[in-house]
């Protein structure tokens, strides 16, 4: 036993011991900090380019279902709502308007900015609403 007590000493005083061990543990810890921060952005972009989508597809539908309005009117203001308000948080923003005798529907897609790199979260918003009708 002695031999081996000497022997794992030995070895103990050559290698140094736990000497070094903060230094991995604080590169590990940062990684996981970096990532953690990371993701916790990109569910932010993601948030709000549905906030912006929500709120494109909500004005189109009030502008579409107004007494005598057209689709086309609801598109323009989607497209102008999409350039003016919500900017570059939404990418590659497409906009559907269909009004029909009785009800709107605004359909807002696109995917939110990618702050990971490979990971371009979708969005899609739906809106419906009834259109107005003098009785």
């Amino acid at each position: 036993m002695t031999v081996l007590r000497r022997l794992r000493a030995r070895l103990v005083r050559r290698l140094g011991g736990d000497r070094g061990a903060v230094t991995v543990e604080i590169a590990g810890y940062t990684t996981l900090m970096l990532l953690t921060l990371l993701v916790g952005v990109q569910v932010l972009m993601w948030g709000m380019a549905a906030l912006g989508a929500h709120y494109t597809a909500n004005h189109a539908a009030q502008t579409t279902r107004v007494y005598n309005a057209t689709a086309a009117a609801g598109q323009a203001d989607a497209d102008a709502i999409l350039t003016s308000a919500v900017g570059n948080a939404l990418d590659n923003p497409q906009v559907t308007v269909t009004r029909t005798a009785t009800t709107v529907t605004v359909t807002v897609t696109g995917n939110a900015v990618s702050i990971i790199p490979g990971v371009h979260p979708p969005v899609t918003v739906t809106i419906h609403a009834p259109v107005e009708r003098i009785n």
